[in-house]
Parts: C-alpha cells; sequence; structure tokens
C-alpha cells in the first residue's frame, strides 16, 4: 500500500484554497487540480509499505507526537516550485509562529528514518499543493498572475492542528483516494 503522514486543514482554509484554484484556472494552465477533499500537508511520504507495517508504524507514530500540543497554523502567500522559470507545483504556503509544525515534521523524519524510511534531504518548506503544472503551457500568464496576486487578500484563516494521520493512497484514472489509516491526538 502507498502510504503518507500528514496533517488536515480546516474547511475555512479548503474554501480559500478552492477559491484560488478557480482563480488560476482561467489561465490556460496545464495542470492537474488537487482535489478540495484531498488537501492536506505532507509530513513524510513514505510510499509503498506491506499492510503488515502499519501496527508499528503506529507505535512509533503514537510515541513521535506525544509530546506535541496542539498547534495552529494558517495560510502564508501563494507560490510556485520550483521558480517562476520552470513552474511544476502551484502551492499556498502555511506557517505557524512557534515553529511547532517545522519540529513536528523533523520529528516524524527522524522517528521513520529509524524504521528504514529515507530521511527527507529538502529542507521542509510547508506548503498545500493547488496544482501540479504539466507543462509551459500559460507559463506567462501564470508569472503575471502571482506578481499582481496582492498576497495581502489572502485570508490565513488559522486553525488548530492537533492530529497527525496516517493515509493510504490509491492512485486512479480520476486521481488519488485517501484513506485515513490512523490518527494521532496532539495534546490539548
Amino acid at each position: 500500500m502507498r502510504t503518507f503522514i500528514a496533517i488536515d486543514v480546516s474547511s475555512e482554509m479548503i474554501n480559500t484554497l478552492e477559491s484560488l484554484q478557480s482563480r488560476f484556472k482561467t489561465l490556460g494552465l496545464h495542470a492537474s487540480w488537487t482535489r478540495p477533499g484531498n488537501m492536506h500537508l505532507t509530513l513524510k511520504f513514505l510510499g509503498e509499505i506491506d499492510p503488515g507495517r502499519v501496527p508499528r508504524l503506529n507505535e512509533i507514530l503514537t510515541e513521535t507526537v506525544a509530546p506535541f500540543g496542539s498547534f495552529r497554523v494558517s495560510l502564508d502567500g501563494v507560490g510556485v516550485f520550483p521558480h517562476l522559470r520552470n513552474p511544476r507545483v502551484l502551492w499556498v504556503g502555511l506557517k505557524d509562529e512557534e515553529g511547532t509544525l517545522a519540529r513536528l515534521q523533523s520529528a516524524v523524519d527522524r522517528a521513520m528514518a529509524g524504521e528504514g524510511f529515507p530521511p527527507e534531504t529538502r529542507k521542509f518548506s510547508p506548503h498545500l499543493t493547488l496544482a501540479r503544472i504539466k507543462s509551459p503551457k500559460g507559463k506567462q500568464a501564470l508569472k503575471n498572475e502571482l506578481e499582481t496576486l496582492d498576497q495581502t487578500e489572502l485570508e490565513p484563516h488559522p486553525c488548530v492542528v492537533d492530529a497527525v494521520h496516517l493515509y493510504e493512497s490509491q492512485l486512479t484514472p480520476k486521481g488519488s483516494i485517501y484513506t485515513e489509516l490512523a490518527n494521532f491526538k496532539l495534546n490539548p
């Protein structure tokens, strides 16, 4: 089974992200748009695992998140990866004032490294993916839109993160289907 560890965001954030998607969809990009119900922040992508490993992962994740209390995240800017010259991912950033999100991601990454999952080599950049861009079509319009977008009009919609989730991802011709395998509550 294909799996990943993530946090979910509020319905208010999802509504804002849908509105942003609508705005960018008018640009004629050749892109694969993330379904609103699939928007989440990935802490660690595990890839294909044997289903028999899930109980052990549950134990490790329970221990890993135990020291963390719930915290707030908010939307913070719109951009592309890797850069505007060759945009591949259109995203909205997430931030938290205390840095808890980065510490949580680092703890999950270390814990999973102990279970044989290679540690992440890229710097953690918390974001929610709006679209995966498939070709240069509409690249100039995207660049113009990002340059004229008033980042201050992006409502931050702070939301409380109170759990970490282990998901299975099934790839289908109509897009990914996510099934929650377990959730791990943070301290209130």
